[in-house]
């Protein structure tokens, strides 16, 4: 099969390397794969073993079986783009990364009205696809990656006073960066903390702070913690706390949607209501001090993280795609139908023009990097292109070295 994910960035994120697992082992298995963007010199390299060629969006492939939109924005584009199949790869309700009541709050809704072919990762959004929009969708769990994740020789040997890792968009905040901030404020630990965007307020505790962590690197710093405190308010399915278990750390969540996938309270992790400071942090004090607690939960979350793999999961989205070729399913030749994606598609691009015009950016946590959304409106500029290529290239490598140096350090 030629197979095509069309994704919205390529900036470190949760949601692209899921997407990478998925193109990596497809393309292992002997189909043609793309990564297809709309970002100019698409490249990454955070990822390891990146294989899958990523084009953008002017070399397009010909006769692509399957489409795939991998996020709200993407599944306007891949309307007018020719497949034999599309899909829309579903990770998250991204309706709530937006302002409530916002026009991008109402346009990310329409975007599940398409008459696409939907899967996702995790169960309580194959319900919400089903109760709120009756799609019918194939449920493809996440995996862990066991040669990317696992217990690694720390970073700075730790120490008797215990070290609490801190991770997410700070800048994004429904990832509750602030409120786990403020629940470590008062303990006797060490806090480091790992943002894709945004750094650190001035008036916030911060021991050590990595900003556009590679892949292959987290493990170290995973491995150089003692309790992952996750405080999201919003979540597809929840992937460091599972990569916190398999590097042989333990957790303390709030509720949020996703957590109960894997995660079970005083069994693998420590769960606390969402937005409940005081909570977190008694809990967090707790796995401080109670020595046989915070080890039952390691070993509990080693063999969570062990039934966790990506093989079977790639096997019933490979089987899914022929499937759907092999049944022919799906309306894309009903006229009135591609009227109605059509108009949709028109609208958005109406309102994508005037929010330009007004400067309204609206960010997307499948492609986080501030500089990643800028470009991809300042490209939009004929004459700007080619100096906002320049900049952007020279700006990750900035980031990239600036990186490196932190880690040797």
């Amino acid at each position: 099969m030629k197979i095509v994910y069309f994704i919205p960035g390529v900036g470190v994120s949760g949601g692209i390397a899921v997407i990478c697992q998925h193109a990596n082992r497809l393309l292992k298995r002997g189909h043609q794969v793309y990564l297809v963007t709309e970002i100019n010199q698409p490249r990454i390299d955070w990822f390891p073993e990146q294989k899958v060629p990523v084009i953008n969006i002017n070399e397009y492939p010909e006769d692509v079986d399957i489409l795939i939109a991998t996020g709200w924005s993407t599944s306007f584009t891949i309307v007018n783009l020719p497949a034999k199949r599309k899909f829309y790869f579903v990770q998250s309700d991204e309706t709530r990364f937006h302002p409530e009541g916002s026009d991008f709050q109402g346009i990310t809704a329409l975007s599940y009205l398409f008459n696409f072919n939907y899967f996702t990762e995790a169960r309580w959004i194959q319900k919400w696809l089903s109760t709120d929009f009756d799609h019918d969708s194939e449920l493809i769990p996440n995996g862990l990656d066991s040669e990317i994740f696992f217990p690694s020789k720390p970073l700075v040997a730790k120490a008797k006073r215990k070290r609490v890792l801190l991770e997410g968009a700070i800048d994004l905040p429904y990832k509750g960066m602030a409120e786990a901030f403020s629940a470590v404020s008062n303990l006797d630990v060490e806090v480091w903390c790992v943002s894709s965007l945004g750094n650190p307020k001035p008036k916030w505790r911060c021991d050590r702070f990595f900003s556009e962590v590679p892949i292959s690197r987290m493990r170290k710093i995973y491995s150089s913690c003692d309790v992952l405190l996750k405080l999201s308010r919003v979540e597809g399915f929840f992937g460091p706390p599972l990569e916190m278990m398999a590097c042989g750390g333990t957790v303390v969540v709030g509720k949020v949607t996703g957590y109960d996938e894997y995660i079970e309270d005083g069994y693998n992790a420590l769960v606390v209501d969402a937005g409940d400071i005081t909570a977190a942090s008694s809990a967090v004090a707790k796995l401080i001090y109670d020595n046989e607690l915070r080890s039952k939960l390691i070993a509990n979350g080693l063999i969570t993280a062990k039934k966790w793999q990506w093989e079977p999961s790639i096997d019933r989205l490979e089987a899914y795609f022929q499937r759907v070729l092999d049944k022919n399913q799906g309306n894309y030749n009903s006229v009135t139908r591609q009227l109605a994606n059509q108009s949709v598609v028109t609208y958005y691009q109406r309102l994508l023009s005037s929010s330009f015009n007004n400067s309204i950016i609206s960010s997307n946590t499948t492609s986080p990097e501030p500089m990643d959304i800028i470009y991809s409106h300042v490209r939009q500029i004929n004459w700007l292109k080619r100096f906002s290529c320049f900049i952007y290239k020279i700006y990750k490598n900035i980031k990239r070295l600036r990186f490196m140096v932190l880690l040797h350090q």
